[in-house]
């Protein structure tokens, strides 16, 4: 259930609101997992507001409409050095590809 409403936020305009205690519960759930940032609204309507989707729920959208394609490997966030490293093998790896092509 909390996989189909993040299809259905991710389908609707930001921020959206929901005030059934089933889709409030689903919400929480999909806050807890890190997929949406929600927050809650004010006491008499009980409900709760989301506001944006991460970057991990996203992520999930895009396995769950490609499952067949293997989920990228996660970019190394401690250092801009690495980040740096590891695109600067990437494009070698291409220069490389792209040279043996040439006649």
């Amino acid at each position: 259930m909390s996989i189909e409403l993040l299809r259905q936020i991710a389908a609707s305009p930001l921020p959206t609101s929901f005030a059934r205690a089933k889709d409030v519960d689903a919400v929480r759930i999909l806050r807890q997992a890190g997929l949406v940032i929600a927050v809650p609204e004010a006491p008499p309507d009980g409900g709760i507001k989301v506001v944006a989707i991460t970057e991990k729920g996203n992520q999930e959208l895009v396995h769950l409409h490609y499952p067949w394609q293997r989920r990228p490997d996660p970019v190394p966030r401690s250092s801009w050095l690495q980040v740096a490293a590891q695109r600067a093998r990437s494009a070698l790896r291409e220069a490389g590809r792209a040279g043996g092509r040439r006649s």
